[in-house]
């Protein structure tokens, strides 16, 4: 079974077991190549407040003309804003000037943090290490994403701007449908660490709002399509959760290393 450890500054190591599948292999494969290149990026959610988001939105509003300062960034404000985001990344990252990629980035994960209750983990589902780069390689069909994500689970990272069908559900966002649902085909280097349990409970609901908001996404991908994507595409686990709890339990987490077996 493919396995590795991850280090945060003073807290014990996180033992890691990746799934023994042929997507498990190449994901394990593609983590240390990219950490044997670099270290990845690592985000604490706890960093990021309301304030620093709207310091990044003054910086986006010399440089683009963004409006991003909100009192509240409520699901209707947030999805209005990422809407930028979609656009200015249609082509990726690769086509947009260097000098706006971290501010991208820091603005996407903050709107994020912030939308889902502001910088506390209580209301963060994952901790994020990510590399910034086009390596991966497609999902395969056959992959099962699945409709529960439990403390400790590893979740691939979503390779896209856009929102997957259950987060496009959860937030309400159904308009400009085909810009904003990306569906999740494709493997990126970064690992999505759970430290909150997430539980779909209407499954059913999910399609049934797909089919009345959005009738025509719904005839050009198929509902069978839209129910596959609509999950947590969990890749393994922590297997040593009491160290995991012990280090969200921190105010504040720095990444220090990863360890390949």
């Amino acid at each position: 079974m493919p396995s590795f450890k991850i280090k945060f500054k003073d807290q014990p190591v996180l033992n890691i077991h990746i799934d023994e599948t042929e997507v498990g292999s190449n994901y394990y494969k593609l983590l240390k190549d990219n950490y044997h290149r670099r270290k990845p990026i690592f985000r604490d959610p706890a960093r990021y407040s309301i304030k620093y988001l709207h310091e990044l939105a003054i910086v986006a509003k010399k440089s683009l003309g963004w409006n991003w300062v909100s009192e509240s960034y409520d699901n209707n404000t947030s999805a209005t804003l990422h809407k930028d985001l979609e656009v200015f990344l249609k082509n990726g990252f690769a086509n947009i000037p260097e000098e706006y990629d971290n501010l991208m980035h820091e603005l996407h994960y903050g709107l994020h943090v912030i939308t889902n209750g502001g910088n506390t983990r209580d209301n963060t589902l994952w901790l994020q290490l990510e590399w910034f780069n086009d390596d991966g390689f497609p999902l395969q069909d056959d992959f099962q994403f699945r409709h529960e994500l439990k403390v400790g689970d590893i979740r691939l990272q979503n390779p896209w701007v856009g929102h997957g069908p259950l987060q496009i559900y959860m937030e309400r966002d159904f308009s400009k449908i085909h810009q904003t649902c990306k569906f999740h085909d494709f493997v990126r280097p970064g690992i999505n660490i759970a430290i909150n349990n997430n539980r779909i409970w209407k499954f059913e609901a999910i399609m049934d709002a797909f089919k009345t908001n959005v009738p025509d996404f719904v005839e050009k991908h198929g509902i069978e399509k839209i129910a596959r994507y609509t999950g947590h595409p969990v890749i393994g686990h922590v297997t040593n959760i009491d160290s995991l709890l012990k280090a969200i339990e921190q105010p504040y987490l720095e990444f220090e290393c990863m360890i390949f077996d």
